[in-house]
Formats: structure tokens, C-alpha cells, sequence
């Protein structure tokens, strides 16, 4: 089994990376069919972690056993390696919530990631932040012999209508500068953290805009990696 190893991870936290990370597992796993599993490298908090605990103690007993989850398993520096190495090769995807600063934790989570998926909006620090974090990754992570990462790709979170010449001027800029940016963006919903934010199941499949246009993101997620 050919296993692709992703994360969308960012420089800061408050960006929504691990909603995403926990969404994007829920939709291979429960929507589409795929052996995912989730490591959580956010030492010691383990908020993804400690959630599901939460989900399952939400479900009857009955239902907790017959529930079919994909695993997530809290790692840290040192067991790492080990981890990536147990699931290699057995799932389809391994997908890691990387901590939101450029730690030791993040730098070693990294050194395994094949995929990177950077959100940003449209605040001009966190512009000129992003792109940093895009060169940095690019230099040490991407321009090298030894590398494991394959692709760096922006997208547009908490995107907004209002704004949407600010987008597109910026999506011009990045290209302009040879940035890889993802078409499909991701919009401002508190829907998606308060709601469809489960590890115990997919998000609903519904007419609602936004539901197609997260499905759309994933869509091309998965595209950009295989």
C-alpha cells in the first residue's frame, strides 16, 4: 500500500489548521473509504487527541464498540519515527497536526511530511509571514537531495466575499512570485469548528455552499497528492 503522509500546518496558531487536519482525516476515512490515521504532535496539550477520548464517552457503549474510527495517536520527538514506521506501508494516509510555531517539535514533525498545505488570509502580516514560512520550508525542506517533502501548497482560509478582489489580487502576487496556490479555497464558518469539527464522523452531506466548497478542497487536496 503506496501511504502519502500530509499536513496542513502554519506558523501560528488560531489559523484553523487543525480543524482542517481533523476534517480532512474524517472525509478519507468515513466519506471516502481510506485507512487514515491522524498523529497528534501538539506535546503535551494533545487537544485532537483528548477529543476524540471526549467523542467516545459521548456514544453508548453499544455504539462505541461497533464504531469502525481511525486512530489517533498522540506523538512526540522521540516516538515519532517509530510511529510513521508502524503505519507506513498499512494505511493510506497519515496525516499529522504539527504544533502552530517553528519548534523543535514542528521541525522534526516535518522531516516525515511528503505534503504541506499552508493557510493564510488576507491581514498583511500574516501575508508577509506565510511567505516567509513558505521560503523557509522551501530552502531547507524542498531544495534538498535528502528531502522527503514533495509540495508546498497556499490556500485561502476563512476566506471572505467581501473581500474577494483582496483575494484575488493576492492569489496574482503569489503566482507572480512562483508560489504554488491551491484554487479552491476554504471560507470563514464558525459552522465548521463548532459542527463538522468530529473525529467520529463525516461532515454532513448537504446543499449548503460551504459544504461543497470544503468538499471541493479536499477534492483537490487529494489530487495534489497522488
Amino acid at each position: 500500500m503506496e501511504t502519502k503522509i500530509i499536513s496542513i500546518v502554519g506558523e501560528k496558531g488560531g489559523i484553523g489548521k487543525t480543524t482542517l487536519n481533523i476534517l480532512l482525516a474524517s472525509e478519507l476515512r468515513y466519506a471516502r473509504g481510506k485507512k487514515v490515521v491522524l498523529l497528534d504532535m501538539d506535546d503535551p496539550q494533545y487537544s485532537i487527541y483528548k477529543k476524540r477520548n471526549r467523542e467516545l464517552q459521548l456514544l453508548e457503549t453499544e455504539e462505541r464498540g461497533q464504531k469502525d474510527v481511525y486512530p489517533i495517536e498522540p506523538v512526540t520527538v522521540a516516538t515519532i519515527q517509530k510511529t510513521v514506521l508502524e503505519y507506513y506501508g498499512r494505511v493510506d494516509y497519515i496525516i499529522m497536526d504539527l504544533p502552530g510555531s517553528l519548534n523543535l517539535e514542528m521541525v522534526k514533525g516535518l522531516l516525515y511530511v511528503e505534503h504541506v498545505f499552508i493557510p493564510f488570509g488576507h491581514d498583511e502580516l500574516e501575508i508577509d509571514s506565510t511567505s516567509n514560512f513558505y521560503l523557509t520550508l522551501k530552502n531547507n525542506f524542498l531544495d534538498n537531495d535528502q528531502r522527503v517533502l514533495k509540495s508546498i501548497n497556499l490556500f485561502f482560509n476563512k476566506y471572505k466575499l467581501v473581500r474577494k478582489n483582496r483575494f484575488s489580487e493576492l492569489r496574482q502576487q503569489f503566482r507572480d512570485a512562483t508560489i504554488p496556490m491551491m484554487e479552491s479555497v476554504v471560507k470563514d464558518k464558525i459552522i465548521y469548528k463548532e459542527q463538522y469539527r468530529n473525529t467520529l464522523y463525516p461532515i454532513p452531506e448537504g446543499k449548503e455552499e460551504g459544504e461543497k466548497e470544503l468538499k471541493s478542497f479536499f477534492e483537490e487536496v487529494i489530487k495534489l497528492v497522488n
